[in-house]
């Protein structure tokens, strides 16, 4: 008798289990909750800035293929800096350059250009475009 006890409170349990129990939850996805860990709008600005800068403080040496890094705190982007080349005209000197980005949506290459005055001594981005 006792093991007929003991095998009629297990079938009862499991089929408290196999039915689950009502706790008044349901059993929809909690849609509430985001992560927010990645921005739906990234700050370039800024890696164009710090692009920028790498090219006007690169050392050119004529004739070699440079690798300079770059990356950005803010954005979590980083690349390097190659092939820059410096043409003066009057007034004005630029630097044509290749730059790659390393960045959440992949990683793509564009060229750019970076231009200063003898008026002002700074320099100013002028084109950066993603090679195709």
């Amino acid at each position: 008798m006792p093991r007929a006890v003991v095998l009629a409170a297990l079938v009862s349990v499991a089929g408290c289990v196999s039915s689950g129990l009502d706790l008044g939850v349901e059993d929809k996805p909690d849609t509430s909750l985001l992560s927010g860990s990645i921005s739906s709008a990234i700050d370039t600005a800024s890696d164009d800035a710090i692009i920028a800068d790498t090219v006007a403080e690169a050392k050119i040496k004529p004739g070699y293929v440079q690798d300079i890094p770059w990356n950005n705190a803010v954005t979590g982007n980083f690349g390097s800096v190659s092939f820059v080349r410096e043409s003066k005209s009057v007034g004005k000197v630029c630097r044509d350059f290749i730059v790659s980005k390393h960045s959440y949506d992949g990683i793509m290459q564009y060229t750019g250009e970076i231009c200063r005055t003898r008026l002002t001594k700074s320099w100013s981005l002028k084109s950066l475009a993603q090679q195709s």
